[in-house]
């Protein structure tokens, strides 16, 4: 689906993940799982590209669910990885460096905590798929890439959790740093991640300031539907929701 000029989404019903054109060329914004391989590439071939225009693998953090084919890109399609610079070890070796601020049974009770599991488990979502090469950004960093992305730190998910400011489509892709649906609890609505997916709640909350000044009309989380009210009303409902 383009959501908008050049912008694709990309979706099985769980994560959501993206698609930049620009001048001839692709940026891929996280990876799904694994099993979203397939779509990926008929995708690449629906635009009447081929895996040569694919400029990058550009990741919002170091989950399973978002570095899903970053590799199989990386070895089949030749397109470097790149992740903020405290999400790379994680990504590279697929370990968590730190336990999520909850335990994931109290969520046990929720049809939608089974959705996601089973959602992901039949892509082989569920364990990180270690990327054995990885370049790094840092904060506020322009990247030279199709769209030009601005790097926007934005941690409590992961230490490296980041959104990607398309800035010239005044666009902005939030990750799980900011979501529109909660994948445990179903709640819709922006909202931060729940405590069961968070290195730090009350940081993901605070690192929501960092979003709110941001000339984006258009809000791409990488779970629930597109936001069109602009950043700032998101961070503001998302503050009111709280955590979960």
């Amino acid at each position: 689906m383009e959501v908008a000029a050049g912008i694709h989404r990309l979706t099985q019903g769980v994560v959501n993940w993206y698609l930049v054109e620009d001048g001839g060329k692709l940026l891929l914004i996280d990876a799904g799982a694994p099993g979203d391989w397939e779509l990926f590439a008929a995708t690449v071939r629906s635009l009447g590209r081929t895996f040569d225009d694919v400029e990058a693998v550009l990741l919002t953090h170091a989950h399973s669910d978002h570095t899903g084919f970053a590799e199989r890109a990386r070895t089949e399609a030749g397109a470097p990885v790149w992740i903020h610079q405290q999400d790379r070890e994680m990504a590279r070796t697929g370990k968590a460096l730190a336990k999520n601020e909850a335990g994931t049974t109290r969520y046990l009770l929720r049809p939608e905590a089974y959705r996601t599991l089973f959602g992901l488990m039949r892509r082989n979502g569920l364990k990180i798929v270690p990327i054995h090469e990885v370049s790094t950004f840092d904060d506020s960093e322009v990247l030279d890439l199709p769209g030009r992305p601005r790097v926007v730190h934005v941690p409590g998910h992961t230490a490296g959790s980041c959104a990607m400011w398309f800035e010239g489509r005044r666009a902005v892709m939030t990750g799980d740093a900011l979501a529109t649906r909660n994948p445990l609890t179903g709640r819709t609505g922006p909202q931060i991640g729940p405590d069961g997916l968070n290195r730090d709640s009350e940081q993901a909350l605070r690192s929501l300031d960092a979003l709110a000044p941001l000339a984006a009309d258009l809000v791409l989380p990488g779970h629930g539907d597109p936001w069109t009210d602009g950043i700032a009303e998101a961070v503001r409902r998302a503050k009111l929701a709280g955590r979960s």
